[in-house]
């Protein structure tokens, strides 16, 4: 029964202290019962005499308004009762709540649960586990779930090979491209599950020279180059590390190599020169860094070109979509490549003893080789036997609806899929997120006691972002209208925890409330405040902890480079070597990740703040100014990489932003520290203007080459593909030493620079 039922004005006649008084009333002034005789008797004898008669008079007094006492206590009492039932709980309520709710044992179970199985992206064990997901939400009280499908391209491996086939007999060797079984890891014995290949990879069989080109950035190959070496017709021997897979390969092929195998050196994620400081350095499972046999499996798509299905570029891959043909997509590798392990790669090098020269920086942690860059004399066949199909994958989207129409939605995602089981990657962010999944878990309960949020919130469960961030992307793609309206940030969840040390990469306007939030979460290891320790760790570079730009590599991307929308990416980092691996799973978190749980619990503590304070702050905790700041930041790193340009028409924009993101803030802090008293309207113009400026930033034309990314103030560098840089289109057009290029990406810059700033300023006068 709602308050308004009890006594509502508008119906008198049952309001019950109006009926108790008229029932007192005609109780004392009418004879209502007969005696034995039949005459009628009072209620109230008459008194005998007038003391006794004013004593009478006192005595009902006292009683009428002692009843009536009585009666609206009983009534406050019914309508508190009402109103805990229906339910309005404090943020602050809510915010204490999602702090203490976390449980360590539920983190592990779920991750026990995601873990007992490999799901690669479109398999049976895949669709399970979306439905098991989507079953946990509807368990836990998320209204509206569903899972959403899509048909994008996927690869799965059928026959692979490396052999040294020819040159001195004694250099033959049959590569195992096989993980030894871990003693204790008893998920490491099921590794035939998932062979070892490159999603996206080229199938092909080769045979050809080997040359070692380092890390195979694009400066390698050109150093290589300017020394003379030969790399046409050769097979590119790489090594993990500094910048994405896919551009190794894509950079291998620029430079006329016909393959590539991609190794991890033991000097990288290996035990070599690591000190040894949370754990032992020693390789698993003896500690936490990768050993002899270990294969780190990627996807080789050039994420800098583009995210998402490569036959659909820019729009959903619906069941009856149309599709580019194969050969035609810039998001499918041009040469084969294949991942092998440092003990694979050891009899590759000793092919290249004593061929070519020797760079001193070149130099990994292997003692048995040379690391001479060859040409080779023996000759190497690469098999990459693959099948390409288009295929279903499955999200799972729970929606909790917010009671205000009119403002925006806050999405939460993190991926499901995983190379082979996934501890890390991604299921400590899946454990955090949809197990008994506890933060829907937690969600769930806080509606059961009456919490609703002011702004919508979307829980999200990606598929295939292993691939290359293809379910996400496709959603985004589907949605792009609505997400361009509706959407007020994106929160990511990838690799949550793999150590004790809180990272973060976001969109600057965020970056305040990630810092308030912090400064609320107790670090389970120090017991100072996660801010506090993160901050330390920063302060040699910073008086506030770093938030890094994001590149590319996870779900954000779609949202903040396709649509603009604000982004963050947060997680617990530490001493791994198990990345995509066999070894990535529930013994190495046991052992050496998060043996406690504690940081799991940690990390769905500020994610749930998050998610509370963007779903339910009155005013948005976004700040225009601090924007600003890494604005003309950005603008000198370009100034110094672009000199002598001065680009004075991006200059202008940024001063004209800067201006409008300082009156955006004043506007917001005064909203909000007069909240009773600031219309409605004025708190909707001032959010708005605050999450959607960076919408602004999203040029249509995107940029050249790459015209699916469209952010002119941030992608992934185009030969990084991992980090990010700043000013691309314009930083793309200095590399190329082209004036006039150069100069419309400026004026692109400039143009949408300046919008931002109008958009920030076109209520300012109105509100004032």
């Amino acid at each position: 029964m709602s308050p308004v039922e009890y006594g509502s004005s508008s119906s008198n006649n049952n309001n019950p202290i109006t009926k108790t008084t008229q029932w007192l009333k005609s109780k004392i002034t009418n004879d209502e019962n007969s005696n034995d005789s039949g005459e009628t008797q009072p209620l109230l004898l008459p008194p005998r005499e007038g003391t006794e008669r004013d004593e009478q008079k006192k005595r009902i007094f006292a009683f009428v308004m002692g009843m009536l006492l009585l009666i609206c206590a009983v009534f406050g009492l019914l309508v508190l009762i009402a109103k805990a039932g229906s339910g309005r709980m404090t943020l602050k309520d809510a915010e204490q709540f999602m702090l203490a709710a976390p449980s360590n044992d539920s983190l592990r179970k779920y991750l026990d649960h995601y873990t007992s199985e490999a799901h690669l992206a479109g398999t049976e064990s895949d669709l399970a586990q979306a439905e098991w997901t989507r079953d946990k939400f509807v368990e836990f009280g998320i209204p509206d779930v569903k899972i959403e499908t899509y048909w994008p391209l996927l690869n799965y491996p059928k026959n692979h090979r490396v052999a040294i086939v020819s040159g001195p007999e004694h250099l033959h060797y049959e590569a195992k491209l096989r993980e030894d079984v871990a003693r204790g890891d008893k998920t490491s014995k099921g590794q035939q599950d998932v062979p070892t290949f490159h999603g996206y990879s080229k199938a092909g069989n080769i045979t050809a020279p080997i040359v070692y080109v380092n890390y195979g950035r694009i400066e390698d190959f050109r150093l290589l180059e300017s020394l003379g070496v030969n790399m046409t017709g050769t097979i590119a021997l790489v090594r993990y590390g500094e910048n994405f897979r896919g551009l190794k390969v894509t950079a291998a092929e620029k430079f006329g190599c016909v393959g590539a195998l991609i190794y991890s050196d033991p000097v990288d994620d290996g035990p070599v020169g690591k000190p040894g400081v949370d754990n032992p350095a020693k390789s698993y499972p003896e500690g936490p860094w990768r050993s002899r046999s270990s294969v780190q499996r990627g996807s080789v798509q050039p994420f800098s070109l583009m995210a998402g299905d490569p036959l659909t570029p820019g729009y959903a891959a619906t069941e009856n979509a149309t599709r580019i043909p194969i050969d035609e997509s810039i998001g499918i590798a041009k040469i084969p490549s294949m991942p092998i392990s440092w003990e694979d790669a050891i009899p590759l090098f000793k092919a290249l003893d004593g061929h070519g020269l020797m760079i001193k920086n070149w130099v990994g942690g292997l003692t048995e080789v040379s690391y001479n860059v060859g040409p080779s004399e023996a000759e190497v066949n690469l098999l990459n036997d693959i099948e390409n199909k288009v295929t279903p994958i499955w999200n799972v989207i729970g929606k909790i609806e917010g009671q205000d129409k009119d403002e925006k939605a806050i999405i939460l995602g993190n991926h499901r899929d995983a190379w082979v089981f996934g501890a890390v990657d991604p299921s400590s962010g899946s454990a955090i997120m949809t197990g008994k999944i506890e933060l829907a878990k937690i969600l769930g309960k806080l509606l059961k006691k009456g919490w609703k949020p002011q702004r919508s919130i979307i829980l999200a469960s990606w598929d295939a972002e292993e691939y290359g961030m293809v379910g996400s992307t496709e959603w985004v793609e589907d949605h792009k209208d609505w997400l361009d309206r509706e959407a007020l940030c994106y929160l990511n969840v990838d690799m949550a925890v793999y150590g004790p040390y809180f990272v973060a990469t976001g969109t600057p306007s965020l970056n305040n409330l990630l810092y308030h939030v912090t400064m609320e979460v107790q670090d389970p290891k120090t017991g100072q405040s996660v801010y506090d320790v993160w901050r330390n760790k920063s302060i040699r570079y910073s008086n506030s902890p770093i938030i890094d730009i994001l590149g590319s590599g996870s779900d954000y991307v779609g949202f903040i480079d396709h649509v603009g929308i604000p982004s963050l990416d947060i997680r617990f980092v530490g001493e791994s070597g198990i990345y995509h691996s066999n070894y990535d799973s529930l013994y190495w978190m046991d052992h050496f990740g998060d043996p406690t749980y504690e940081y799991h619990a940690a990390l769905t503590k500020i994610w749930g703040l998050l998610t509370l304070r963007l779903a339910s702050q009155s005013v948005l905790e976004f700040t225009a100014t601090t924007y600003a700041n890494e604005l003309s930041a950005y603008f000198e790193q370009l100034l110094h990489v672009g000199y002598p340009h001065q680009f004075s028409k991006l200059k202008a924009a940024i001063d004209k932003f800067a201006e409008a993101a300082k009156l955006l803030d004043e506007e917001a802090a005064a909203a909000d520290s007069t909240i009773d008293n600031t219309r409605p309207d004025v708190i909707s113009s001032v959010n708005n203007r605050l999450a959607l400026f960076e919408r602004q930033f999203i040029d249509p034309q995107g940029i050249k080459g790459r015209e699916w990314f469209k952010h002119v103030v941030i992608a992934p560098g185009l030969w990084t593909g991992y980090a990010a840089q700043t000013f691309p289109a314009i930083v793309e057009a200095l590399d190329s030493d082209d004036e006039t290029a150069i100069a419309y990406t400026e004026q692109r810059a400039a143009l949408h620079i300046q919008k931002a700033a109008d958009w920030m300023a076109k209520d300012n006068q109105h509100n004032s």
